[in-house]
């Protein structure tokens, strides 16, 4: 949405915040006062129900903003709880003092730009959630991290026949009951499909990574006919 050099400009004169994985950057229930500007690294959003079930919404990286609803009325609650991934460093700003940079670099409109392409994320989800089959929704939502969050796959964990760089690396946990919660599945129907996925040699899985063998492929059955 914007420029390198406007991204420095964004985030320049103000002293970063380290983070490291696992740690709470937003906490749901709190109140928003400003925002952060993620200038490394990535982190997991997702919304704690009254039983203190955590559901997954969202996974955000480098260059994005998290908290920005406190845009809209300086100390609203937070919705949702953000969480490291892995390790990394945002910068802060209040509402007041973010709105102000971002009048003066004439980038408002770029801000809500973002905000309505989130929100066409999450329609498109639920549109899948309702419409494709688990072990398509599965490679949906793999291809989808694979654009936020993955890096080209080192050669030690490809496999025979992948042109290089037709794999991609997430060098996330990703338990099944997290990406169930995401893709809207149960744990045996995300299970099944992830089964179904390395029979076809399309992903390997470890406790921190993820392997998408073949994105080609992964995205050819993601965006396959409705009935599949």
């Amino acid at each position: 949405m914007i420029t390198d050099a406007q991204w420095r400009t964004l985030t320049s004169s103000i002293v970063p915040r380290a983070f490291t994985p696992g740690q709470t950057l937003l906490r749901q229930g709190d109140n928003g006062a400003g925002v952060h500007l993620i200038l490394n690294g990535s982190a997991r959003v997702v919304s704690v129900s009254t039983d203190g079930t955590a559901v997954p919404l969202a996974f955000r990286t480098s260059g994005e903003v998290l908290g920005e609803p406190a845009l809209t009325a300086v100390g609203r609650v937070r919705n949702a709880t953000v969480t490291a991934v892995n390790g990394g460093s945002t910068v802060f700003l209040s509402a007041e003092r973010f709105q102000r940079r971002l009048t003066e670099l004439g980038l408002e409109t770029a801000l809500w730009r973002s905000v309505l392409m989130r929100q066409a994320e999450s329609d498109q989800l639920r549109v899948q959630q309702a419409t494709l089959s688990a072990e398509r929704r599965l490679s949906a939502a793999l291809v989808q991290l694979a654009g936020m969050l993955g890096e080209p796959m080192p050669p030690a964990l490809g496999r025979a026949g992948v042109p290089q760089g037709g794999g991609h690396l997430l060098r996330i946990a990703l338990p099944q009951e997290d990406i169930a919660g995401f893709v809207g599945l149960s744990r045996t129907s995300v299970h099944n499909a992830y089964t179904k996925l390395k029979e076809k040699m399309l992903i390997r899985t470890g406790r921190q990574y993820v392997a998408l063998l073949d994105l080609a492929a992964l995205k050819s059955l993601a965006h396959g006919s409705p009935k599949d």
